[in-house]
C-alpha cells in the first residue's frame, strides 16, 4: 500500500473522529442548544454514531489493506497501484475544507446569539409560529408567560389597553434599539424552529429609570405591570417593573415556537 495511500486514509479517519468528538463535546455539555432546536438533539447523537463507525471502518480497512498488500505478488501489487491512482487523489485543500468545521466546533467557545446578532436582523414585535403549528387560540398558558408567551397573548388582540395592569415576569437578556429612549429597552429572547439560521429576535418593551444602567446582552429578571407605551410611533403593551434582576443565562436560552 502507498505512503500516499495510507496518509489519505489516516487524514480521512481523523476527520470524521474529529467531527464525531465536536458533536459528543457539545452534547455533553449542553452548548449544542446554542445551535439547533432541542427536537433535534437525536439526530445529533445518530450522527456521532455514524461518525464513529466510518472513522473505525476506515482504520480496517487501513489495517486490512497494509496486510493484504504484504502477501500480493509484484505483478498485482503493481495493477493495483496504477489503477488506484487514477481514482483518488490527495488534496490538502479537500482535507482543510472538512477539517475546518471540526476545528472551529472544538476550539471556538459556544456562544448563543446576543444583541449584536438583533442588531443585523432586527427585533420582532409579532411572536413566530412553526408552520403546522396550533394557532394562538389553542395555546392555553396556564403557568408563567415567557416572552414569546406574551406576545402571542398580543396576537390575539391588538389592543394594549386590554392588558393594562396585567402581572408580568419574565426573563430574558437586554437590548437596545437605537430607537428607543434613554428609559426603555428590550427583554429579549431569540426563537429558533430549526437551528440558529432560521433564528428570530423578540422581545418586549421595559419603561423604566433603570434602563441607563444595565449592559447590552445582561440577562435579566423583570417583574411588573403592563401599561400602554410607544415606540417608532407604534402603540404597543409595556412592562413597568417593580424589580429588574440579574440572573444567569439559562441553560436554553432560545425559545421555541
Amino acid at each position: 500500500m502507498r505512503q500516499i495511500d495510507r496518509l489519505e486514509t489516516i487524514l480521512k479517519a481523523a476527520v470524521l473522529g474529529g467531527l464525531g468528538l465536536m458533536f459528543y463535546a457539545k452534547l455533553s455539555d449542553g452548548t449544542l442548544s446554542f445551535y439547533i432546536n432541542q427536537r433535534f438533539m437525536w439526530l445529533s447523537f445518530v450522527a456521532v454514531l455514524l461518525l464513529a463507525v466510518l472513522a473505525l471502518t476506515l482504520v480496517y480497512r487501513l489495517i486490512e489493506r497494509r496486510a493484504s498488500a504484504e502477501e500480493l505478488h509484484d505483478h498485482d501489487e503493481s495493477h493495483a497501484q496504477a489503477g488506484h491512482e487514477h481514482g483518488h487523489k490527495l488534496t490538502w485543500s479537500g482535507v482543510a475544507f472538512l477539517a475546518l468545521p471540526m476545528l472551529l466546533g472544538l476550539l471556538v467557545p459556544a456562544r448563543p446569539l446576543g444583541a449584536s446578532a438583533i442588531a443585523n436582523r432586527g427585533i420582532g414585535l409579532t411572536a413566530p409560529d412553526r408552520p403546522g403549528s396550533a394557532t394562538v387560540a389553542q395555546r392555553a398558558v396556564t403557568g408563567p408567560r415567557n416572552v414569546l408567551d406574551w406576545l402571542r397573548e398580543f396576537a390575539g388582540n391588538a389592543d394594549p389597553v386590554a392588558f393594562k395592569g396585567q402581572a408580568v415576569d419574565v426573563v430574558g437578556f437586554v437590548y437596545r434599539d437605537p430607537r428607543n429612549s434613554n428609559e426603555q429597552f428590550w427583554v429579549s429572547r431569540f426563537t429558533i424552529s430549526c437551528c440558529v439560521a432560521d433564528a428570530s429576535a423578540i422581545g418586549l418593551l421595559v419603561q423604566t429609570a433603570q434602563a441607563a444602567d444595565l449592559k447590552n446582552d445582561g440577562w435579566v429578571q423583570v417583574t411588573g405591570k403592563l401599561d400602554v407605551g410607544e415606540f417608532a410611533g407604534e402603540k404597543l403593551a409595556v412592562i413597568v417593573p417593580d424589580k429588574i434582576v440579574p440572573v444567569d443565562q439559562p441553560q436554553n436560552p432560545y425559545l421555541y415556537p
